[in-house]
């Protein structure tokens, strides 16, 4: 039996900080589906997860976080979240909106190979309003690679098999190309977070049911009933940010079949307190019904507040069933369902193939909750947001019905094509393509707005490569624009200019790995390189070379890099290659690097030596290795000393 902890907090962290690596580790790869997100909360997200800036990631340029959201939802761009792919869903008939709000998130160890996953359910969308306004629920669990296979962790590998299978399947529905275009490190990233995520489903116990529940094929209520511990409970809480409307003063339906399913299934008493829990100016059907829900001896509360100061609007969708016994403060017996799914027929009642949304949640049996503040455990008024005081039942003139659901457009299209390949020209411009070179049935917008002139299977682009460009098409006679993601030389994705590097200033970006380069090297900005040379020499207990000649200070360089990456850990590898190759590239134009073409010598044949690398790369028979050889070989190319001699000393 795997140990239960108690449910809830006092003081819960807000939906963003579930986003911050366990201490020990790092984000390396994560998705995540909902309604909606923007690119605040997005940003931010990226941010505690990968440990780097806004601007660290923009130079980057590589995917850390996956995105995939209802169609009617703008697109993210990556210039304002940067390592965020926002993938487009295409719209189909059966479903109504992809509503689910599911995040699984995969960390990897600083100093070993070392893995966690991270599954997050909530219900709050990832916006600035959720951290800010709303009020929302969200439910989190955590597996290692170290306990995969231990006894007691068998019911949370059951339930990130289910989410797994769940994203996988909205994974198969969007066109990830950009993924597999960009940078090794990236790729390696995105099939880590597949292993992990293999390994944990494995390992997951024959016959257990997982407490994640979705709406793909079933309706989320009778998942719900199925996964209720038997017995009766004579407390019930129903939540929702939104009920339907519709004519008539009747209970409204969706709270109604509830309660009957659950007296159908024996798990609620015949005189049951209920208690509906509603925002009072946008309740619904709520607000006509009153006299109703009176009659059926219901009561409606305005939602609590938990640990907030000021009032905040119900958004969460939650139903809580408990034994209320006079001989305790405990909740007996509690369940809990959290999730996407609002108290509405497509939110409950409808199956995402049966034209509902898709929606997912999580039924569960929270233990150690006090019925209030004063127990030995966690208050369910803090954990949830509900409460029974008198001065919050509602009346019929302090409700109102608010707006219905508005209808939506889409807003993200899926365009002709995933992404963009940019391919310099020595004068300066460049050249999008369409990936594999295949013919473009669409035009590209310049900076200029103007259409770009068309060349053989690829568009010229008059200026240095864009993170981003819009794509035109037209479709039954209607003209639609969508910008989509430009891919670079370095399979670096969405990213933002790499400016020239001074010589000094190359090994300040490699001297502190795997941390992240100093905010003040991203742009290559540095007033005082031979100070800052020195100061990352002194960091890894490297000596300045006595003197400025080319060859020495090229030589120098090189040995500090040798001494740096015979260090390494192998998961650290292909990170280290990626930064190595980008940050030689862009020295290249450098007096020192004139002074060996100058002479015909090849400085990196020093570095392709079996004592200047790790034991895990020594040759092109490991593809650390290859990948490594490779790098040089785009380095000496880029310096234009390939073919020339090697260095002797």
């Amino acid at each position: 039996m795997e140990k239960r902890q108690a449910f809830g907090s006092d003081q819960p962290p807000s939906l963003l900080h579930l986003f911050e690596p366990p201490e020990g580790h790092v984000g390396s790869f994560g998705w995540l589906c909902g309604y909606s997100a923007d690119a605040y909360f997005m940003n931010a997200a990226a941010e505690l997860f990968t440990r780097r800036t806004q601007r660290r990631r923009g130079a980057d340029g590589e995917i850390a976080l996956g995105l995939i959201l209802d169609p009617g939802t703008p697109r993210v761009s990556l210039v304002d979240a940067p390592g965020v792919l926002h993938l487009p869903l295409p719209p189909t008939s059966a479903l109504r909106l992809m509503h689910a709000k599911v995040a699984l998130l995969g960390f990897r160890a600083l100093s070993s190979d070392a893995w966690r996953l991270r599954l997050v359910v909530s219900t709050g969308n990832w916006t600035r309003e959720t951290l800010e306004d709303s009020l929302d629920l969200a439910w989190r669990i955590e597996v290692g690679s170290g306990e995969i296979r231990d006894g007691d962790v068998g019911q949370r590998l059951t339930d990130f098999a289910a989410a797994a299978d769940f994203l996988s399947a909205l994974r198969g529905r969007v066109d990830a190309a950009p993924l597999q275009a960009g940078s090794r490190l990236t790729r390696e990233a995105v099939a880590l977070f597949d292993r992990w995520s293999g390994e944990a489903a494995q390992n997951a116990p024959e016959g257990e049911r997982p407490r994640f529940v979705d709406s793909r094929t079933q309706a989320l209520l009778p998942q719900i009933i199925d996964r209720i511990a038997p017995g009766r409970r004579n407390y019930l809480a129903m939540g929702s940010g939104f009920y339907e409307g519709g004519p008539g003063s009747a209970v409204p339906q969706v709270p109604a079949r509830i309660v009957e399913a659950l007296r159908g299934a024996n798990l609620l008493a015949p005189q049951a307190e209920i208690a509906l829990f509603a925002n009072p100016l946008g309740c619904q059907a709520v607000a006509g019904a009153m006299p109703a829900i009176a009659a059926a001896g219901w009561d409606v509360f305005r939602p609590g507040n938990g640990p907030f100061q000021h009032p905040r609007t119900l958004h969460a969708k939650f139903l809580f069933g408990a034994q209320a016994d006079g001989r305790s403060s405990r909740c007996l017996r509690a369940w809990l369902y959290l999730g996407s799914g609002n108290l509405t027929h497509p939110g409950l009642l409808h199956a995402g193939s049966a034209g509902g949304n898709f929606e997912a949640g999580v039924v569960l049996a929270p233990e150690g909750l006090d019925w209030e503040p004063n127990g030995s455990g966690v208050s369910v008024k803090s954990a949830l947001p509900i409460g029974w005081d008198a001065a919050d039942r509602l009346n019929e003139s302090e409700v109102e019905p608010g707006g219905e659901m508005p209808e939506r457009d889409e807003a993200f299209r899926v365009a002709p094509v995933s992404h963009l390949v940019w391919t310099p020209v020595p004068d300066g411009t460049g050249r999008l393509s369409t990936p594999g070179e295949a013919d473009a049935a669409f035009d590209i917008l310049g900076a200029s707005g103007e259409p770009c002139e068309r060349e053989a299977l690829s568009f010229v682009w008059p200026g240095p490569c864009p993170p981003e460009a819009t794509v035109i098409w037209d479709v039954g006679g209607h003209r639609h624009a969508e910008r989509v993601p430009v891919v670079d030389g370095h399979g670096r994705i969405g990213a933002t200019a790499l400016s020239p590097l001074g010589f000094d200033e190359a090994w300040s970006l490699l001297a502190d790995f795997p941390n992240p380069p100093a905010e003040d090297a991203v742009e290559g900005g540095q007033e005082n390189g031979d100070d800052d040379r020195e100061a990352g020499d002194a960091g890894r207990g490297g000596t300045a070379p006595n003197g400025d000649y080319p060859i020495r200070r090229v030589m120098g360089l090189i040995e500090r890099i040798a001494a740096r990456q015979t260090e390494l850990h192998p998961a650290d590898w292909t990170a280290w290659c990626v930064r190595l190759g980008q940050t030689l590239e862009l020295v290249g134009a450098e007096n020192e690097v004139e002074a060996f073409r100058a002479l015909g010598l090849d400085p990196f044949s020093a570095l392709r030596a079996e004592p200047f690398r790790p034991d895990f790369a020594r040759d092109a028979s490991s593809l650390e290795g290859r990948f490594y050889e490779d790098t040089l070989a785009r380095v000496a190319n880029a310096w234009r000393v390939a073919g020339l001699e090697p260095f002797e000393a």
